[in-house]
């Protein structure tokens, strides 16, 4: 029974890591197209093609496990998304938009570290090792970027903006 009910959360997890994914779409645009850094724009953009290559993974994990996507928002990214377009609507000087753009990033990023490596841990206990080896990597992925961005911001951005 018990192992049932987990492998069901394990679906619904994977149903709402695919819900933020469509919603950070909106949110990743937000914040990429007021950034003046081309080096910030780089990465955001090589940041919107792993985006898409982790949707196509988690569609075929959410498949492999016996679900599919479903049309309840995802709570957290909702909120991440608003909270990008607030905070990019609200810096006005350029340099200003690019650490608005990082921070947002950023927080994006994270939620995706904590959501991909939960999953990876609970794909790992149902015997699902295939799904927690792609899960990891996604998550390094994620940490990649989010050291980028902050190698980014440190050097230049927020000097820039402050």
């Amino acid at each position: 029974m018990a192992e049932t009910a987990y492998s069901e959360w394990y679906v619904t997890g994977l149903q709402a890591i695919k819900s933020a994914d469509e919603q950070g779409k909106e949110a990743a645009r937000a914040a990429t197209k007021d950034l003046s850094d081309p080096e910030l724009r780089k990465i955001a953009e090589e940041g919107a093609s792993a985006a898409e290559r982790h949707s196509d993974t988690i569609s075929r994990l959410l498949k492999d496990a016996g679900g599919q996507p479903t049309s309840i928002p995802n709570k957290i990214m909702e909120g991440i998304r608003a909270g990008t377009i607030q905070a990019m609507d609200a810096a006005k000087d350029p340099e200003v938009k690019d650490a608005s753009g990082v921070a947002s990033a950023q927080i994006s990023i994270h939620y995706y570290i904590a959501a991909y490596g939960t999953l990876a841990s609970t794909a790992k206990h149902l015997g699902r090792d295939q799904d927690a080896a792609e899960l990891k990597r996604m998550t390094d992925e994620m940490i990649a970027f989010d050291k980028r961005y902050t190698e980014v911001s440190e050097a230049r951005t927020n000097k820039r903006a402050s």
